[in-house]
Formats: structure tokens, C-alpha cells, sequence
């Protein structure tokens, strides 16, 4: 089986521009988790998700310091990273300043399986489908559950 066979089509997506009220209005209006965010002629810039708007209303977690002769270091260096990212967050106006850039995606083309794979990865739950460079289409963790379903079903 393929992505083509079970991806959203034609999918909702967002401009860099728009104000993160305008991903909110438009997940809650269509009761989706994640939005590709597009330029004008429909080239896939980023990717913003559920969590990337509940990450911007969350208080950060400061990292952990060590003292040193000459200053301040994080203990872990993750962790000031993900400080950087709660911050960003919280700081963004527009959907280009919240977006993860160059998101995971998949092919039309592309077998399921191999988006499973994508998807089991940490902040993969959603996949754009990208065909000459446009986005054509989302593929979701749901879309695979609804998939295993059937499988499970033809096999009883």
C-alpha cells in the first residue's frame, strides 16, 4: 500500500504570514492537529502542530547551571536547547516564527511502511505529502491506525 492510497487530499495549509490565531482558528475549524505552512506558490516552508501552540502557552523550563571560574554553564546541553525552542515559542507572532523548518515528509509514491517509519520518531505525527515540490496531501498517525485496522480485520 501507498501514501497516495491514504493521505488527506487536498490538504489545509498556512502561509508563513498568518498569525498564530489564525492556526488555531483553522485546527479547531477542522479539527486538525497540524498545518503545512506554504509559500504563495505552494512550496513547503515548515510544518506547525497542536504542540507547537500548547508549547507557546507552557512556562519554560530553565535549564540547570554550573558554576565555573569565568561564568554560568548548562548542565545539559539539550537542555538549554530546549529552553531556546520554549522561548521561540513563546516570543512568535507569525506561523514562520513558530513552524518547524524543513519537516519530515513523504512521497505520494512512497510505501506506508516507510511512513511508519518517519512517524515513530519523537515530533513526527504528521507528514506532508510533497509531489514536484508541492504539497499534495497529509498523512497522519491516525491514517496509519485507521490502515493497521483493516489489516487486523481482513486477517480475523
Amino acid at each position: 500500500m501507498i501514501v497516495r492510497e491514504i493521505m488527506t487530499a487536498p490538504v489545509i495549509t498556512i502561509t508563513p504570514d498568518a498569525s498564530i490565531q489564525d492556526v488555531a482558528r483553522l485546527m479547531r475549524e477542522h479539527s486538525i492537529s497540524a498545518l503545512p505552512v506554504v509559500t504563495s506558490a505552494g512550496q513547503l516552508v515548515g510544518i506547525v502542530t497542536e504542540i507547537d501552540l500548547i508549547t507557546r502557552h507552557a512556562p519554560p523550563r530553565q535549564p540547570q547551571y554550573i558554576p565555573l571560574l569565568w561564568g554560568l554553564i548548562p548542565m545539559r546541553l539539550d537542555d538549554y536547547s530546549t529552553y531556546k525552542e520554549q522561548v521561540r515559542h513563546i516570543l512568535a507572532v507569525y506561523t514562520e516564527q513558530l513552524m518547524t523548518r524543513d519537516p519530515a515528509t513523504v512521497r505520494p509514491t512512497d510505501t506506508i511502511e516507510h511512513a511508519a517509519e518517519l512517524m515513530i520518531k519523537p515530533g513526527h505525527r504528521s507528514l506532508p505529502v510533497v509531489e514536484n515540490g508541492k504539497v499534495v496531501g497529509i498523512v497522519t498517525r491516525t491514517d496509519l491506525v485507521r490502515v493497521i485496522e483493516e489489516l487486523e480485520m481482513d486477517e480475523e
